[in-house]
């Protein structure tokens, strides 16, 4: 096999398990799959105080929970298979890397169905603005607009902060020990 397809394999074998560890504790999970990662306007739309400003009435309400809640059951649905061909992926690779020579078929193919999942999730995160725009008026799109995008300008002030602050004060780096041979 050649060297480059083993350290692809074991590049690709090694981001798996670390991905699948749990996070410390009282650690936020980074790797989160819940419905809204990274959408984070999903799960605004529903708060007490954006309904307010927005103006969105009751049964507009109601019927944003009832779409969100079948949207959260397909992604559900989605983690799960992704997690049990994330696991299976694992234990082919596995065994692709024991062997030299091996066909690597089986994991190219597992790695395609992960692909497509999370396409599907991809998908559902888009559903879940489409919901929300069909489900606000004209002048509540207005207004959830100014809020989002106002939201939206804070959160990146503030993660450009958390940065600097790190960079600041985080280790600084050590140099490496002068080799010492082979």
């Amino acid at each position: 096999m050649p060297f480059k397809t083993i350290c692809f394999l074991l590049t690709l074998t090694v981001s798996l398990a670390v991905g699948q560890q749990p996070p410390a504790r009282g650690e936020i999970p980074r790797h989160s799959r819940a419905l809204n990662y990274g959408n984070w306007v999903g799960r605004q739309v529903l708060t007490k105080e954006f309904i307010e400003q927005v103006g969105i009435k009751r049964e507009q309400e109601e019927k944003l929970k009832r779409e969100f809640a079948k949207l959260e059951a397909q992604s559900r649905t989605l983690d799960e298979s992704i997690n049990q061909a994330a696991l299976e992926q694992a234990k082919v690779a596995k065994k692709v890397l024991a062997e030299p020579g091996a066909n690597v078929d089986d994991v190219m193919k597992i790695i395609e169905r992960i692909g497509k999942l999370r396409t599907e999730q991809a998908k559902i995160t888009t559903q879940v603005l489409v919901v929300i725009r069909d489900n606000l008026t004209d002048e509540q799109r207005v207004k959830a607009n100014e809020i989002i995008a106002a939201e939206g300008k804070k959160r990146m002030q503030d993660r450009a902060g958390r940065r600097e602050r790190e960079e600041r004060n985080g280790p600084k780096p050590q140099r490496p020990d002068v080799p010492k041979g082979w």
